[in-house]
């Protein structure tokens, strides 16, 4: 690859300042327009410039060179340097010697990329605002232009809102905090040194997904890879290898080209299968594939993946790739046409108390569920990194993957919809192709009403239309109890194919009745209780029956009322303690909780708490209901 990476940055704060005090932006500095995506089986229909900015499908097997690294900082308290005034995104350097630069790169600080600002300064900890990146790197021209390749720079995750800028040109914005995205440097970049500045912003927004209220870190920053990527002139650009729904033989899939000459011949292999299929892609670039063969069926049990290959005259690349069948019966769900009950947990994207963001940050997460006996892990409440999506795969864990479609989302602004769709299209397009990923989620504990119920419905197709292969899924509020008895009511419950309850009776409610006289009301449709749990702080013992008290006995004894209460719904399909470990959160402030939530089964250090030896005794048990395929 012709890239020579030098190792410096920049970086700036609080672009909500300079909105809000009216002061000059560059044009499109707010154009956060979400892009139209495709249907599963429908490519889209792209022109060659908007091609370039669809993020690529299985970034691991391009030619890249990372960007990731140390990086220049400028933290830009009100924002100024998105106007014109400071105007930081011009990366101007003194001259002469009257002249002095206050919101420049030469003397600032540095970051390291991956990773959120707020862990790296003291002083940034709990910054909700923008901060300016900076990163120079080299480039030989006339090799690339030679070998007619094109250049990408693509980003792993920013959050929350970010604009990008090449050698103080524009390239680009983008929106939302847990999903890849990328702009084409073809034709911009130049011979020798080049500067990429990025501003990252990630103040809460009224009409942001997620909204002004949640319960977690909101870790800002380059929090994900950034890579330069190069390609041919036509690209592979997108593929979806995936079994028919319905079918164990029979892939129905597409393969996408961009670029200048679309209409070439696509070959797609699986040597281990003896798969060997030609298709040519037409104007569109789009080439529909469909094959028949005898996998071995992909599960917890059998994580199995093949080498798949997909080539053209001008691009190849290849992957490992896991093929299974996922459907609903009823109130069962059935994975390769088993019944199968999920024994999960819940994983917040956090390690150490930061983002975790490495490939060895995602192997100590899973590592955590597969010694607790999981099959399953849901990631809340947003995207995880791809690397963790990835190694899901290899150690044979299911996922529910979700949007940050939270408490308190403004369902009835303008533009909500549009943002819905572009993050959920956003997310299924970077793992679609993940054996792992079993549900795609929809929201979690949103409130039923005319336009949250609209809109989420309205969600739950696009989910279908984009990904027939996958479980509709989202976490709804606890639901209602009268005595002993409890009914899911919820109007979205007619939308999803898996329905997710947080429940916390005897934490955040009293417990209605003794746990064996509880009593849920079937609904037709699998039920996963996708939360329960309750806080205690490592270390602390004491009484099992006082709250207030934060000891580890209370937690336990929590789970162990819970667990015998669960037992008796007969179409219960899944259970997901919250949480699997303590996670930053700044409206937990208890002295005991100092920033924490405190329902993780480990302690942030990841210390074993007294609940974890309740549950992992249960999914462990031989006489557990379940029949794992």
């Amino acid at each position: 690859m012709a890239i020579r990476v030098d190792m410096r940055i920049g970086a700036s704060r609080w672009l909500m300042a300079a909105l809000l005090a009216g002061l000059p932006l560059l044009a499109d500095a707010q154009g956060y327009a979400p892009r139209p995506q495709a249907s599963a089986n429908v490519a889209p229909a792209l022109d060659d410039a908007e091609a370039g900015s669809v993020p690529l499908a299985n970034l691991p097997a391009r030619q890249r060179r990372s960007l990731n690294g140390t990086w220049q900082a400028l933290v830009d308290p009100y924002a100024d340097g998105i106007g014109q005034w400071k105007a930081v995104w011009k990366d101007r350097t003194a001259s002469g010697n009257t002249e002095f630069i206050e919101y420049g790169f030469d003397d600032a600080n540095t970051l390291q990329v991956p990773g959120d600002f707020n862990t790296q300064r003291p002083e940034l900890l709990y910054l909700e605002g923008s901060v300016w990146y900076r990163k120079t790197f080299d480039y030989e021209l006339a090799d690339a232009r030679r070998a007619g390749r094109r250049v990408f720079v693509h980003f792993g995750g920013a959050n929350y809102r970010t604009d990008v800028f090449l050698n103080g040109e524009k390239l680009g914005s983008h929106e939302g905090g847990f999903t890849p995205f990328q702009f084409e440097l073809t034709g911009r970049v130049k011979q020798g040194e080049n500067r990429l500045l990025v501003h990252v912003n990630n103040a809460r927004r009224k009409d942001g997904i997620p909204a002004l209220g949640f319960d977690w870190f909101n870790y800002g920053g380059l929090t994900r890879d950034v890579d330069l990527v190069e390609t041919p002139a036509t690209y592979i650009q997108d593929y979806f290898i995936q079994l028919a729904p319905g079918s164990q033989r029979r892939v129905e899939g597409w393969v996408k080209l961009a670029g200048s000459a679309p209409q070439q011949f696509v070959r797609v292999r699986i040597p281990e299968l003896d798969v060997d299929e030609q298709v040519q892609a037409g104007a569109d670039g789009y080439a529909p594939v469909r094959f028949e063969a005898p996998f071995a069926l992909w599960s917890p049990a059998q994580p199995r993946l093949y080498r798949v290959q997909v080539s053209t005259p001008d691009d190849a690349l290849e992957e490992d790739i896991g093929f299974r069948s996922l459907a609903v019966r009823g109130d069962e769900i059935l994975l390769n046409g088993k019944p199968l009950f999920l024994r999960g947990v819940n994983v917040h994207e956090e390690i150490d108390g930061r983002r975790a963001h490495s490939p060895e940050d995602a192997r100590r997460l899973l590592q955590h569920a597969r010694d607790l006996g999981a099959n399953f892990v849901r990631l809340a409440h947003y995207p995880h990194t791809e690397h963790l999506v990835r190694m899901a795969d290899r150690m044979g864990l299911l996922l529910w993957q979700e949007i940050p479609v939270y408490q308190g989302i403004d369902f009835a602004d303008a533009g909500m919809q549009a943002r819905l769709d572009a993050m959920l299209s956003e997310m299924i397009a970077r793992d679609r192709n993940r054996a792992g990923v079993a549900f795609w989620g929809v929201a979690n504990e949103t409130s039923p009403g005319p336009e949250r119920n609209a809109a989420l419905a309205a969600l739950a197709r696009r989910s279908r239309e984009l990904d027939p292969t996958r479980l509709v899924a989202a976490a709804l509020y606890a639901p209602g109890i009268d005595g002993g008895k409890v009914t899911v009511s919820d109007p979205l419950v007619a939308a999803l194919d898996v329905v997710g309850i947080n429940e916390y009776f005897g934490w955040y409610v009293p417990w209605p009745a003794e746990p064996e006289q509880v009593t849920w009301t079937p609904f037709g449709k699998p039920l996963i209780v996708s939360e329960f749990g309750a806080e205690s702080r490592h270390g602390r013992h004491g009484a099992d029956d006082i709250a207030s008290a934060w000891n580890e006995e209370f937690q336990a004894e929590f789970y162990r009322k819970q667990l015998r209460m669960l037992a008796r719904i007969p179409f219960l399909r899944g259970t997901a303690p919250w949480v699997m470990m303590d996670f930053r959160s700044p409206v937990r402030m208890h002295p005991f909780q100092a920033g924490y939530n405190r329902k993780g089964l480990l302690s942030e250090r990841g210390e074993r708490k007294l609940a974890w030896s309740v549950i992992r005794d249960h999914y462990i048990r031989d006489d557990h209901r379940e029949l794992e395929p």
